[in-house]
Order: C-alpha cells, then structure tokens, then sequence
C-alpha cells in the first residue's frame, strides 16, 4: 500500500512540476493540458477525507484567493455579451484550480522551492531555445529575430509576460547562488548572465523598474549578510541595469503609429488607455463593474469617442491590471486584488519570505503597465505562484515526498 501511495506522490508532483515548466513553452494548450493532467493527479494524490480538512482549516484563504472565479460568475448576472464572458469565465479556472489544489495539501517549504527551480530552469531552458532559433534564422537569412517583437514570434508568448517570468528566474538564481557548491554556483552564475542578456534583447520597459524593486526587496532580506564588496557589486550592477534603458533596444522598443502613419509616444499611449478606461469605469456601474463580457466591448467604444484610434482597430486593452478589474468587475474586484496581494505580502514579511514577497512584487510592477490578468500567461503564473505562497508550509520531518531527484 505504501508503494502505491508513493506512486501517488510522484504523479502528483511530477505534475506539478510540468505545470511549471510548461508555462514557459510555447502553446499555451501544453500548459492547459498540464494543469488537466495535475488535477487528475490531485484527485487520487490523498484521500478525499484529507483534502477537505485540509481545505476547511484554510476555507478563508482558499475563499479569498479564488475570488476572482466566484467574482466572475457573479458578473454572469449583469452581462451582456454572454459568450465573451464564457470565454473569461474559463480564463479564470486557474483562481479556483490552484486555491484548490495547495489548501486542501500538505507542502514542505523544500518542495515549494523545488517547484520554483524547475520553473527556472524552464525559462532558461527556453531561452536557450529561443537564441537557438534565431541564431539558425540569421545564418540562413531568414531575419533577424533577435529583437524583442521577432523574438517574441519565437518564444510564441508575449515578450511583457516571458520578461516576467526571466524576473522571476532571475530572483532565484541570485538568492540561492551564494548557498551552494562551487559547481552549482557556476551553472546559477550562467544562468543569471543568460538570463540577464535576453532580458536585454526581450527590451520590456518595466523590467526595468521591476528588477530594481525586487532586487531591493532581496538586499534589504539579506542586509546583515552584505559586505562592502557586495555593495560595490549591487551599485555597478544597478547602473548597468538603468544604462540598459538608453540602449537602442530599450529606446525602440515602443513604436506604434495611428492608422495616419503617425508615431505614438510610450506615455502618450499608456495616458490615453488609462483615461478611457477611468471614464469607462465613472460612467457604469462602479460598484460591480461592466460583467464578465462586456468590459472591452465598451473599453473599445470609449478609445473612439476619445479619438484614439489605434486603440479601437487593434482592440488594446487598458494596459493595467488595476484598471482591467475595475472595469469588469468594479470597485468589488479591485478590492479583492488588492486585498489578494497585500495578504501574500503580509504573509511573506512574517515568515521573512523575501523571496516570495520579491516574486509578488514583481508581477505587481508589471500589472502598472499591462493587463497582466488577461491572459493565460499572467493568470496561471499568478494564480500558482499566490496560491503556492499562501498555503500552509509544514516540516521536512511530516510525512511528504522529497522532489529533489
């Protein structure tokens, strides 16, 4: 029987494990596929008695960070265009799957960080990929896909939501480098260096402010720890990464025009979402929102009574994810964003979780400048990693599978 049980054990977490590392991949429909494949595997990993004592000691938690699922089947209730709200109502399985799954188990805190490796290791694994493709590219004079949008046609995600997950990478690679063997410490240094050179080529804007803001949150972590020379090395660091800006990748990175022909700039644009989107927000209802479907329908309405075209033909979105909630789902929604994130950051202070406040943090810049919970992309990464976060972490010494294989 412990045999069996232990079969159990590694599906479940091997399945957890190619949740991960499918996220990077392209296709999104292998990372769909994962995630069926995980709860197929949940369902046998533990009895159903378990699980829900487990889910009912943390029904607070598991209620607050599925919100956003419930939420949207409440705006079932006041939309309109009933199958654009299918279509996010589905988006938002992942707010309920992952709640689901980490509340109603038991992890250790080196099982979650195993997770967070291979995720790592993922995005370094298609990142090499990716260099790969576009090296074959440029030597058979097919184009150069070395810059982001091309490159982005590659990695076949959004070069915003791949420079979130490099982030992410990076942030483990740093704080587990200097805790390892001399072997392990040159493959993280690699890692970093790699890492660090295509977030460059990828050019996102945000990455920018997002890996300063993190990395001060893993400086202030491991202050007692700092020496002078780290200083030195987080101060040269530091001014490499804002000179990264001034380059012609960072400088053409934003270069839309308006249906004329006409340039547009990064501000300008962000400006005239924000605008439309707060004016859609002030004039419907603002204590629930548009509904589950209807959000964009009038997002879209509004970029044209305001004269911004190229919002309206190329259907933007309103560019932040504070904004996208409100608009769905009103000040009701944004609430419990805000509540969500403020909970795991609560949580990673006490626990001095840096790390993990540090990856919070990190999707939470991102969501300033895009609507990072609009795609499937965003939504798993944020729907796992939170849950993963907020869930009740026991000792190495209860009964759990060891991942490290």
């Amino acid at each position: 029987m412990s045999k069996l049980n232990n079969i159990r054990e590694q599906f479940f977490f091997g399945s957890l494990i190619l949740v991960v590392i499918s996220l990077s991949l392209p296709k999104y429909s292998l990372n769909s596929q994962s995630i069926i494949a995980c709860v197929f595997c949940w369902l046998f990993y533990s009895p159903l008695r378990e699980k829900y004592n487990n889910l009912r000691k943390n029904i607070w938690p598991f209620l607050l960070l599925s919100s956003f699922f419930w939420i949207s089947l409440l705006g079932f209730l006041y939309t309109e265009n009933m199958k654009e709200g299918i279509r996010n109502f589905e988006m938002q399985l992942p707010f309920l799957v992952f709640p689901l799954i980490f509340f109603s188990v038991k992890l250790t805190e080196k099982t979650k960080l195993t997770l967070l490796k291979y995720f790592s290791y993922g995005i370094v694994v298609s990142a090499i990929f990716a260099l790969l493709k576009a090296g074959y590219f440029k030597m058979n004079n097919f184009g150069d896909y070395f810059y982001y949008d091309k490159l982005g046609q590659l990695l076949e995600i959004h070069t915003t939501y791949f420079a979130m997950y490099v982030i992410i990478a990076l942030l483990y690679f740093v704080s587990f480098i200097s805790r390892n063997t001399f072997k392990k410490r040159l493959i993280y240094g690699l890692c970093i260096v790699l890492l660090l050179f295509f977030l460059y080529l990828l050019s996102v804007r945000i990455s920018i402010l997002s890996l300063m803001v993190s990395g001060l949150i893993l400086i202030y972590g491991n202050r007692k720890a700092i020496n002078p020379k780290t200083v030195f090395l987080l101060v040269v660091g530091a001014l490499l990464t804002m000179l990264f800006y001034f380059t012609p990748n960072f400088q053409k990175r934003f270069n839309a025009k308006t249906p004329e022909g006409i340039a547009i700039s990064d501000v300008d644009a962000r400006t005239r979402h924000w605008i439309s989107a707060l004016e859609v927000i002030g004039q419907h209802n603002l204590f629930f929102g548009a509904g589950t479907g209807d959000g964009h329908a009038l997002l879209y309405d509004q970029y044209l009574e305001n004269g911004f075209e190229t919002g309206y033909i190329y259907q933007y979105n309103a560019h932040n994810q504070f904004l996208e909630t409100t608009l769905y789902y009103g000040l009701l929604g944004l609430v419990f964003l805000i509540t969500i994130i403020l909970s795991i950051l609560k949580k990673c202070y006490c626990l001095k979780n840096y790390l993990g406040g540090a990856i919070i943090l990190t999707q939470v810049v991102f969501m300033i400048t895009e609507s990072t919970l609009e795609s499937h992309s965003g939504i798993v990464l944020f729907a796992f990693f939170t849950a993963m976060l907020a869930s009740r972490t026991i000792s190495g010494n209860e009964k759990l599978i060891d991942l490290s294989y």
